[in-house]
């Protein structure tokens, strides 16, 4: 009659043991899934922009996961497809996923910094809109997460490169160097 109560507790945590095994087998699948579409739309981004550049065009391609879409825009955000990838990013900004929503919003920040770079003298009016395009993103990540670091130093350069005052007493000097928890100093977006 011992055994009885050791052989039904040895079957019981079994049989929890398995149900987790098989829900952590389901979400590895799962990720590696996304990670094979992810790695899908990174390519399809490259190769869209050699098409560009050559004068084609490539169709879109079919993005059935919001990380193979964040995937897909960070990766035309980093080609010179400005329009494309704002399209791409301001949509996913508006993500009902919390995650998905904060990453495509830096991104779209870094995205106008990058442009304003690339427009520099030549457009300054557009540059300067760009830049605070940039700031307003960089603020909305940092209101929906207040120790998002990395927006928070590009939010202080930005602010460097396009202060903001009420009256014509401004301080630009470049800001403080500022470092990451892990002690990185991150670039430029």
């Amino acid at each position: 009659m011992k055994r009885r109560p050791i052989h039904l507790t040895f079957g019981l945590t079994a049989l929890a043991l398995a149900g987790t095994a098989l829900g952590l087998s389901l979400r590895l699948q799962s990720a590696e899934r996304a990670n094979t579409v992810i790695a899908e739309a990174s390519a399809y981004a490259a190769e869209a922009s050699r098409m560009a550049e050559a004068g084609g065009q490539l169709a879109a391609p079919v993005l059935d996961t919001p990380e193979a879409a964040l995937a897909f825009a960070v990766a035309i955000a980093h080609t010179e497809d400005y329009e494309r990838a704002l399209k791409a990013l301001e949509a996913l900004a508006q993500s009902q996923r919390d995650d998905i929503r904060l990453i495509a919003r830096y991104d779209l920040a870094n995205l106008h910094m990058r442009q304003a770079r690339l427009i520099g003298d030549e457009q300054v009016a557009k540059g300067r809109t760009l830049v605070e395009l940039g700031k307003q993103s960089y603020r909305r990540v940092l209101d929906e997460d207040p120790q998002h670091w990395e927006a928070r130093y590009n939010l202080e350069r930005a602010l460097w490169l396009e202060p903001e005052a009420d009256d014509g007493n401004v301080d630009v000097t470049p800001p403080p160097s500022v470092e990451r928890p892990n002690g990185d100093k991150p670039e430029l977006p």
